[in-house]
C-alpha cells in the first residue's frame, strides 16, 4: 500500500541526510520495493566520532530471495583501501629512530586493496524482534534461520505495532560472536552487552532498553532510488541506546539509518569497541530495485 509523502512537521528535524547539489523529488514509500536482483548500498557510521571524518566504505548488498514480510537472504561485498601492516610497522619504526632535532626520514605509506564478502539470511520478516547490525556481519554465510533477527528490517508485527501506537520493541542483535569472548572477565562489556542486547533494565526504574518511541510526525529521508535523488516518507523512533529511520512502507519497513548514541555507551565503551570490534551503525545511500518502470 502507498504510502505519500507527508512534509516534515513544524519543529522535527530530518535526519542526517545525504548531500546532493539540487533538492531530490519526493517519491512515494510503498514504491520503494525490492525483488531478486535488487541492490542496497550503505555506509557505516562509528561509534567514535573522530572515526567519522574518514571516507568509509559502501557495502553493497545484493538480494538472492525475497519474499516480503517473510523472507530475505543478501549476499554482499564491500573493497576499501588499506594499509599494509608492513607499512605500518616500518613507518613505526622509522618514528621512533628519529631524534630530538633530526630529519625525519618516515616512509610513505603503502596500501593494499581489501575485498570482503559473505551472505546473510532471516526468516524472521513477520514477527522477529532484532536487528543485526552489519558491522557484525561475518565473512561467511550466515543462517539467522529460527531466529528472532530480521537483519536490517522491521518485522511486520514491529512495524504495525509501531505505526499504530508510536511504540514497540526492538533489540540490536550486537556481539552476538566477538563480545561475549573479549567481556569475559571485563565487567564494561558484560554491562554493553547486556544493554545492546536489551538484557538489562535501568537501575532503579523500569525503562525497557529494548523499547523505541515514534516521533509524532512523519520524517523524511533522502538516498538514491533507481539512480535517481529522491525523498521518502519515514517513521523516526527512537530509545537511549540508537534511533531509528524507517521506510513509511507496510511490505518493505527496511530501516534506512541506525544512529548509535555514543553516550549512553560510556567514553571507555567507545575507545574499546571501536577499536577492536568496530561496533557501528549505518545509513543506506541507495537502492536499485531492479524491477520494471511502472
Amino acid at each position: 500500500m502507498a504510502l505519500m509523502f507527508l512534509s516534515l512537521g513544524a519543529g522535527c528535524t530530518a535526519p542526517n541526510l545525504p548531500s546532493f547539489s539540487v533538492f531530490p523529488q519526493d517519491l512515494p514509500s510503498g514504491d520503494i520495493d525490492l525483488a531478486v536482483g535488487s541492490t542496497l548500498s550503505l555506509e557505516q557510521t562509528s561509534l567514535n566520532p573522530l572515526e567519522r571524518l574518514k571516507k568509509q566504505p559502501q557495502r553493497v548488498m545484493t538480494i538472492a530471495n525475497w519474499t516480503p514480510n517473510q523472507n530475505v537472504e543478501l549476499s554482499w561485498d564491500e573493497t576499501f583501501e588499506r594499509e599494509t601492516a608492513a607499512s605500518i610497522a616500518a613507518r613505526s619504526e622509522a618514528e621512533r629512530a628519529t631524534g630530538v632535532g633530526e630529519e625525519s626520514h618516515v616512509p610513505e605509506p603503502v596500501y593494499e586493496t581489501v575485498s570482503l564478502q559473505g551472505s546473510i539470511k532471516s526468516d524472521a520478516l513477520n514477527d522477529g524482534q532484532r536487528i543485526f547490525l552489519p558491522s557484525e556481519w561475518q565473512e561467511r554465510e550466515v543462517d539467522l534461520g529460527g531466529s528472532s533477527s530480521t537483519v536490517i528490517w522491521l518485522s511486520k508485527a514491529q512495524y504495525d505495532e509501531l505505526a499504530a501506537t508510536r511504540h514497540t520493541k526492538l533489540s540490536l542483535s550486537v556481539f552476538d560472536q566477538g563480545l561475549q569472548q573479549v567481556a569475559d572477565g571485563i565487567d564494561l562489556l558484560k554491562d554493553l552487552l547486556a544493554k545492546a542486547q536489551g538484557e538489562s533494565i535501568a537501575a532503579g526504574g523500569d525503562e525497557d532498553p529494548t523499547e523505541i518511541v515514534a516521533g509524532a510526525d512523519w520524517g523524511s529521508y533522502t538516498l538514491k532510488f533507481n539512480h535517481e535523488k529522491v525523498s521518502v516518507q519515514t517513521i523516526q523512533a527512537e530509545n537511549k541506546f540508537a534511533s531509528y529511520t524507517i521506510l513509511a512502507n507496510p511490505d518493505n519497513p527496511l530501516i534506512l539509518e541506525v544512529e548509535l548514541k555514543a553516550w549512553a555507551y560510556g567514553t571507555e565503551a567507545i575507545g574499546l569497541v571501536t577499536d577492536d570490534l568496530k561496533m557501528s551503525g549505518y545509513a543506506v545511500t541507495e537502492i536499485y530495485s531492479n524491477l520494471p518502470s511502472q
